[in-house]
């Protein structure tokens, strides 16, 4: 018998805490809230809606900007299987696995849940919900429920998603299809165009 030798390997497959943290800081829900009932304090709900979608869209394009460069910056074990695995099928895979591990750590630097409900992830859609959300929750503390049921900050998730799929080089429909007011929860949809 012949002794084997080998080396161990230590990777990592979390996402490492000091990107989430610095994420956190960054994009804390309370700060963008704060800023938001400054922005629409004694508007109409139409001018609430226009604002908040101008200042939402900034939000979620700088959020998810500061996501990709971070998520390149602290790479795991699992983003690099993830790419091996695009390598392999010359990019086949690329839509939707690698737009959902920057949109997870997005909100899971930023929201109060451990993860985000994957709904479908396939080769032509990516869906995902929020069970809850404390952005929406702080909006609603700050400015009121009528100003909350707007829903403005549904424009920043949508930029966000809109902005890691331009990133990314892939083209893709984003949509949401539920709202925390209406179903009880936000879901959004990206579709291979």
């Amino acid at each position: 018998m012949t002794d084997i030798q080998y080396e161990i390997k230590r990777y990592s497959f979390e996402l490492h805490p000091e990107m989430l943290q610095r994420l956190g800081d960054e994009f804390d829900a309370e700060k963008v809230a704060a800023r938001f009932a400054e922005v629409v304090r004694g508007k109409t709900p139409e001018e609430i809606e226009a604002l908040g979608r101008e200042f939402f869209e900034d939000h979620g394009r700088k959020w998810m900007q500061k996501t990709h460069q971070l998520g390149e910056e602290y790479r795991d074990r699992t983003y690099e299987v993830l790419l091996e695995a695009v390598d392999k099928t010359e990019g086949y895979l690329k839509f939707a696995l690698v737009p959902q591990r920057f949109i997870e750590i997005a909100y899971l630097s930023t929201q109060e849940f451990s993860v985000l409900p994957i709904i479908e992830n396939n080769h032509n859609r990516l869906v995902y919900r929020l069970n809850q959300c404390r952005l929406y929750n702080l909006i609603r503390e700050k400015c009121g429920e009528e100003t909350a049921r707007v829903l403005a900050c549904r424009h920043g998730c949508l930029e966000a998603s809109r902005t890691i799929h331009r990133l990314l080089d892939l083209e893709a429909r984003i949509r949401m299809t539920a709202s925390l007011p209406q179903e009880g929860y936000c879901q959004f949809e990206a579709s291979r165009v």
